[in-house]
């Protein structure tokens, strides 16, 4: 397969970061024979350049970027993968009967004024990923905001696809309780920016590995894959010690958005496989760690099939990504 990537040129903690990302993609290449034409470009050229740039995805990972995009946009839709990982239990702040098993998969519909062939495109992405996960759908619904009300008749021209999933609606407090209470009982959920925004900062916290949470940011034809959290321009000091996870995860839904899902999965193989042996990032463990180069370094080479041993499949937190 041939793909053109753009990454955006960033310093500090998040360039330490993107060379990881870099790690891995050639690694998948090389693995699984596909050609990657990856290019640099700056922030500035990025956004104007979108509709005629001819790249299938652009990374980035620092929170500068993140917000200029932002600022560019308008954004459809944000998604976020959010999971507590079984060897990192303890790092959340709930108990474990209480975290345990949270795995969802969150859009945040960025602009509520947005037509119907946007938030058609929203729901059968949705559908296609709660197909492949749990089958359930959860849409937040504020009372005063009017495009919250208008998911149901949304959902009812996707009927053929429906059938499979259960959709449910309910009011944003709820929610906000039951991701405190319940939060394994999330799957797939669809939110407006300001109420998704909070839930989302809730789960967050309650996986206690906020670094390790991927993202995708859709404005128009060409998807933002990078960490939920980005990275500051760190002092000199403080480099080579960010969490460079969250970041290689959302190459792992990028694969996934190019349909190339065993990609993706040896990708989150290969995260569970340094997670179950301890090798973690100073953000997970402020003793016992390892460097942001370090940590690239395994997982690109496990991808390889230089180090020995695989993840047993039990262990594997399986994560689609959203296809927008």
């Amino acid at each position: 397969m041939n793909k053109n990537i753009a990454i955006i040129e960033e310093g500090g903690a998040a360039g330490e970061v993107d060379l990881q990302v870099l790690k891995v993609i050639r690694a998948v290449a090389e693995q699984y024979d596909h050609h990657f034409n990856i290019s640099r470009v700056s922030r500035e050229t990025a956004i104007p350049g979108l509709p005629a740039s001819g790249q299938d995805a652009i990374l980035l990972s620092s929170t500068g970027v993140q917000q200029f995009i932002e600022a560019a946009g308008p954004l459809l839709v944000t998604v976020q993968s959010v999971v507590v990982y079984p060897p990192l239990q303890h790092l959340s702040p709930l108990k474990a009967r209480h975290s345990e098993g949270l795995n969802l998969l969150l859009y945040q519909h960025q602009v509520p004024a947005s037509n119907e062939s946007d938030r058609l495109r929203i729901a059968h992405s949705a559908l296609q990923q709660a197909i492949s996960r749990r089958k359930k759908i959860t849409v937040m619904v504020h009372p005063e905001v009017r495009a919250d009300h208008a998911w149901p008749a949304i959902f009812e021209k996707t009927e053929a696809a429906a059938r499979e999933v259960t959709i449910e609606e309910i009011p944003v407090q709820e929610a906000w309780d039951r991701m405190l209470q319940q939060p394994a009982g999330f799957d797939t959920l669809i939110a407006g920016a300001s109420a998704g925004d909070y839930l989302f900062r809730l789960a967050a916290t309650i996986t206690g590995t906020r670094f390790m949470i991927p993202s995708v940011r859709v404005a128009s034809a060409t998807p933002f894959f990078g960490p939920a959290f980005g990275f500051e321009l760190q002092q000199e000091s403080a480099r080579n010690h960010s969490n460079p996870v969250g970041a290689i995860l959302s190459t792992a839904m990028m694969m996934d958005y190019f349909n190339l899902h065993e990609e993706a999965l040896i990708i989150r193989t290969a995260v569970n496989w340094t997670l179950l042996h301890g090798f973690v990032a100073k953000d997970i463990d402020p003793v016992n760690n390892y460097s942001t180069n370090t940590i690239g370094d395994l997982i690109s080479d496990f991808i390889r099939g230089t180090i020995p041993g695989f993840a047993k499949g039990e262990n594997m937190a399986l994560q689609k990504s959203t296809i927008i």
